[in-house]
C-alpha cells in the first residue's frame, strides 16, 4: 500500500505544468466551487454586485490558503517549488466537497458557511474543539470535514515522504493551526484592530460582527448588507496578503525574475502613477463632501487601489516591451527581453497576471475605477501594439499618454467622490492637468532618440533634435508652472511657481546623452518629478 501511495505521490509531483495552465486550473476550481454552491442553493436571485464580491472573496481566500500551504507542503515533502505546487493543486480538489456535505446534512434548513467569530479565550476553546458549536452558522460540518481531511492528508503525505511519524504529527498540527487561523481570520483581525480602543481580552464575537458585518461606506463604495460588508472587507485583506505572499515567493524561488520585473517597473513612473492616483483622491476630498477617514479598511483600501494602478502600469510596460525590442536593443539594453532575463512567453504571462490584478483590485474598490483602468489598458495597447502602434506619431502619442494619465487621476477621484461622477471637479483644472501631462511627457523620450529613429517612431526629440527639443519642452514646462497660480486662483504661489518652473527648465537644459552624468537623459524624469513634488508640497503648505 505504501509503495502504491509513494508511486502515486511521485506521479503528482512530476506532472509537467506551466504557469498559464496553473492559473487556468486554479480559476476553474474556484468557479466550479461557486457554481456548486449556487446550484445547491437553487440559484437564488442575486445582484452582480453580490456575485462579484462573492467571487473575489472566495478566490482570494483560497489563493492565500494555497500560498501559505506551499511553505508547509514543501517542508513536509522536502521537495522543490514546482513539485509542491503540483501536489497542492491536486489536493485543492477538496474545496469542492463542503457544499455537498452541508447540503446533505442540512437539506432545506438554513445554514451559512463563512467564519467563526469569538474573543481570544473563545478562539482557544474553539481550537481544541474543532471550531466549537454552531455548525449551521460559520464553520459548518462540510468545512470541518474538509479541515480534518486536509490535516490527515498532509500528515500522511509527510509520513510517506519522510517515514518519520513525529514529523508527520508536527506537520498535521501546523496544518490544522493554519486552517484554524484562516477559518477565524476576521476574529484575529478584530483583536489586532480594536486592541488600541479597548482591552484585548474584552473583545468578543459581537465586536467581530460589528466590524465585519455592519453596513458602511469604504470611500464611495456603499455596503448595505452584511454579506457584502464581509465579502468586500475580506477581499481587500486577502488581496493585500496574497500580493505580499506572491512577491515573497517570487523573490525566494525565482530571484532573477523578481529583480528583472522590479528594475523594469521604473521607479519614476511608479511614483508618477501613484501621484496621479492620490491627486485624484485629494481633489475629491477638496471639491466634494467626502469624509476623510484614516481607519484600517480605508488605509488598506487605498493601498489596494494603488496596487491596481501600478499593476496596470506594469502590464502596459510588458506589452510595450514585447513590441519595442528593436528600440530597446539600441537604447534600453537592460530590458528583460533584451537581457534574456525572463523567457518571452513567461514575460507575457506575467503581463496578463498584472492586467488581471489591476482589474480585480480596482473592481473591489470601485467599478468606475475598474472601467477606467480597463480603458487605460486599451489606450496602452493602441499606443504600443501593431497594427496601429500610435506611439509613432508625436502629437497623437502624447495626447494618448496624457489621457491615460488623466484616467488614473479620475479613477482616484471617482473612488472617493460620494456622487461617483465628475460634476464637482472643475473642468478648467482638469484641462490644465491634462495639458500639463501632455506637454511634460516627452521628457522621457530623450533617452530613446537613437532607437526611436531606427524604429521610425517620431517623438518630439527625434523631430526637433535633442537641443531644440530640450529648449521647447523646457519652455513649455516653465509656462505650466507659471500658469498654475492663475488656474488655482492663488497669487501667493506666483514666486514659488517661478522658482520651481525655472529649476525644472534648467534641469531639462542640462540633459545630456552621457550616461555617467547626473543629468543623463534617462535620469531626467527622476530629476523633474522631485521638483514637481516639492512644488506640490509648497501648494499644500500655502493653501491648506
Amino acid at each position: 500500500m505504501k509503495d502504491f501511495l509513494s508511486r502515486f505521490v511521485r506521479s503528482l509531483e512530476n506532472t509537467k505544468i506551466t504557469l498559464p495552465f496553473f492559473v487556468m486550473a486554479f480559476f476553474a476550481l474556484i468557479i466550479t466551487r461557486l457554481i456548486i454552491e449556487n446550484t445547491l442553493g437553487l440559484f437564488q436571485e442575486r445582484t452582480f454586485f453580490f456575485f462579484f464580491f462573492e467571487f473575489t472573496h472566495t478566490f482570494l481566500f483560497f489563493l492565500c490558503s494555497f500560498l501559505l500551504l506551499i511553505f508547509l507542503v514543501r517542508s513536509a515533502g522536502a521537495i522543490n517549488f514546482q513539485k509542491t505546487v503540483n501536489v497542492l493543486l491536486f489536493g485543492f480538489l477538496i474545496i469542492l466537497t463542503p457544499p455537498f456535505i452541508d447540503n446533505a446534512i442540512f437539506h432545506n434548513s438554513h445554514f451559512w458557511s463563512f467564519y467563526a467569530f469569538d474573543g481570544f479565550f473563545g478562539l482557544l476553546h474553539r481550537f481544541v474543539t474543532l471550531f466549537g458549536d454552531n455548525p449551521d452558522m460559520g464553520i459548518t460540518y462540510g468545512v470541518r470535514v474538509e479541515v480534518v481531511i486536509v490535516t490527515l492528508a498532509l500528515g500522511l503525505y509527510t509520513y510517506i515522504k519522510s517515514g518519520c511519524l513525529k514529523k508527520a504529527l508536527i506537520v498535521s498540527f501546523l496544518a490544522y493551526t493554519l486552517l484554524f487561523i484562516l477559518g477565524t481570520f476576521p476574529a484575529w483581525l478584530t483583536l489586532g484592530i480594536l486592541s488600541f480602543q479597548k482591552s484585548f481580552l474584552a473583545i468578543n464575537a459581537n465586536d467581530v460582527a460589528g466590524l465585519f458585518l455592519t453596513p458602511e461606506n469604504i470611500f464611495a463604495r456603499s455596503l448595505t448588507d452584511f454579506r457584502s460588508v464581509l465579502n468586500v472587507k475580506m477581499s481587500i485583506v486577502y488581496g493585500i496578503l496574497a500580493l505580499m505572499l506572491t512577491g515573497f515567493l517570487l523573490w525566494r524561488e525565482y530571484p532573477k525574475y523578481f529583480i528583472a520585473l522590479w528594475k523594469n517597473a521604473r521607479l519614476t513612473q511608479l511614483i508618477y502613477h501613484a501621484g496621479l492616483l492620490f491627486i485624484g483622491m485629494a481633489l475629491a476630498y477638496l471639491f466634494t463632501d467626502a469624509p476623510l477617514r484614516f481607519d484600517f479598511f480605508h488605509i488598506i483600501g487605498a493601498i489596494a487601489l494603488l496596487v491596481a494602478v501600478e499593476s496596470a502600469w506594469i502590464a502596459s510596460v510588458i506589452a510595450n516591451d514585447c513590441f519595442d525590442k528593436n528600440i530597446d536593443s539600441v537604447t534600453n539594453t537592460d530590458r528583460p527581453l533584451i537581457e534574456n532575463a525572463i523567457p518571452e512567453n513567461l514575460y507575457k504571462t506575467f503581463g496578463v497576471l498584472f492586467f488581471i490584478t489591476s482589474l480585480l483590485f480596482s473592481g473591489i474598490m470601485s467599478f468606475s475605477a475598474m472601467l477606467l483602468l480597463l480603458g487605460y489598458q486599451a489606450i496602452a495597447w493602441l499606443y504600443s501594439a501593431p497594427p496601429l502602434r500610435l506611439k509613432r506619431f508625436p502629437v497623437i502619442a502624447t495626447v494618448l499618454a496624457a489621457f491615460a494619465g488623466i484616467l488614473v487621476l479620475i479613477a482616484g477621484f471617482l473612488t472617493v467622490s460620494p456622487d461617483d461622477n465628475l460634476s464637482n471637479l472643475p473642468l478648467p483644472l482638469l484641462f490644465y492637468l491634462f495639458t500639463a501631462y501632455a506637454l511634460c511627457l516627452p521628457i522621457k523620450d530623450f533617452k530613446d532618440i537613437v532607437g526611436d529613429k531606427k524604429d521610425k517612431v517620431y517623438t518630439i526629440p527625434v523631430l526637433l533634435g535633442a537641443k531644440k527639443a530640450q529648449l521647447f519642452i523646457g519652455s513649455l514646462t516653465f509656462l505650466l508652472y507659471a500658469f498654475s497660480p492663475i488656474i488655482l486662483n492663488a497669487r501667493v504661489l506666483f514666486v514659488p511657481a517661478l522658482f520651481f518652473g525655472s529649476l525644472a527648465f534648467w534641469a531639462i537644459q542640462k540633459g545630456t546623452d552621457a550616461e555617467d552624468s547626473f543629468f543623463a537623459y534617462r535620469k531626467l524624469p527622476g530629476i523633474t518629478i522631485p521638483i514637481l513634488i516639492a512644488y506640490g508640497l509648497v501648494i499644500v503648505l500655502l493653501l491648506f
